[in-house]
């Protein structure tokens, strides 16, 4: 073979090639864009209706607008904190104190919802005291105990419960949503089971609802209120001093023992006289019977008295 038509066989074969290239890019827009016009339409066709719904964010399959925006917290959002506190208090008097510590709670709309005063060894009172406290007011309180008596092992605690609240919050409004749902499918039911079945799912949805609503009820009590444990005892004088506290209010004692001692003898009188008023027929009876003996009895002894005269009076004549 000449080198010529080696040539010329080269030649048109790159003519050809070029020329189907330029053929195939000129028709490519076309086919591309009928090819996505049919993948898109297909695309919409087969989503099927329900799965359109829970994408929109149905009730029906439990998705609700509440879950999608709380599903996350930023960090600007609202932080739901629990925060915990213990003081130990040495005082002076538990008693007087824990009225002074009653004015103070009522005063930052608290509560003392445990109260246990006990007598460390005659004369001598302890105490411990749960008390709760709206959050905001948790610090002032605690800075406001430190002052009753000598303050020692003080601690505060915070343990945030942002998910797990927003979480139970969601779930809650979610089974709530749920729950309507239900409701509304219920009214619609056409035959016996079927509104068998949709009761049982309600009833189901339901006691869900009552857990969940116990158990945030719960948190955010524990949110909205800190809890404060304070342990006090009363403050011992050491045996080498002399204490005074023997003679603390001595003449309200003195007052005390002579009031009672009035009211023994009033008391003792009031029960002799009852008990005479009783045996009063009793006493009655056995007066009149023995007088009537004393009245025999006297004759008796005259009649022998005389005798014994006029019996001694005829011997002597």
């Amino acid at each position: 073979m000449s080198i010529s038509k080696i040539i010329s066989g080269s030649a048109l074969l790159v003519i050809i090639f070029l020329s189907v290239s330029l053929l195939t890019s000129c028709g490519s827009p076309g086919v591309m864009d009928s090819r996505e016009a049919s993948y898109d339409y297909a695309e919409e066709s087969l989503v099927p209706a329900p799965a359109a719904d829970m994408a929109a964010g149905s009730p029906e399959y439990g998705f609700t607008e509440v879950e999608r925006v709380d599903e996350v917290v930023g960090d600007s959002a609202l932080r739901h904190v629990i925060r915990n506190g213990s003081i130990d208090l040495t005082v002076r008097n538990t008693r007087e104190t824990i009225k002074t510590i009653q004015q103070m709670v009522s005063a930052a709309d608290g509560i003392i919802s445990y109260s246990y005063v006990y007598e460390i060894r005659e004369g001598v009172y302890g105490a411990n005291l749960t008390i709760r406290v709206p959050q905001e007011r948790f610090d002032s309180m605690m800075a406001q105990l430190e002052p009753l008596g000598k303050a020692a092992n003080i601690q505060t605690s915070q343990d945030d419960v942002t998910m797990q609240y927003v979480d139970l919050e969601s779930r809650l409004n979610n089974q709530k949503a749920q729950e309507a749902r239900l409701v509304e499918i219920l009214e619609m039911a056409n035959n016996v089971e079927e509104v068998l079945e949709v009761e049982r799912e309600l009833y189901r949805v339901r006691g869900e609802i009552e857990s969940m609503s116990a158990q945030f009820r719960h948190l955010r009590d524990r949110v909205n209120y800190s809890t404060i444990e304070l342990r006090m005892k009363e403050e011992v004088i050491p045996t080498q001093t002399i204490s005074p506290g023997a003679f603390e209010n001595f003449g309200e004692k003195l007052l005390q023992s002579f009031i009672g001692g009035v009211n023994f003898v009033l008391r003792a009188v009031s029960a002799v006289a009852v008990a005479l008023s009783a045996l009063l027929p009793v006493l009655i009876l056995f007066g009149v019977i023995g007088y009537l003996i004393f009245i025999i009895t006297r004759r008796v002894s005259r009649k022998k008295k005389a005798a014994a005269a006029e019996k001694k009076g005829s011997t002597a004549s």
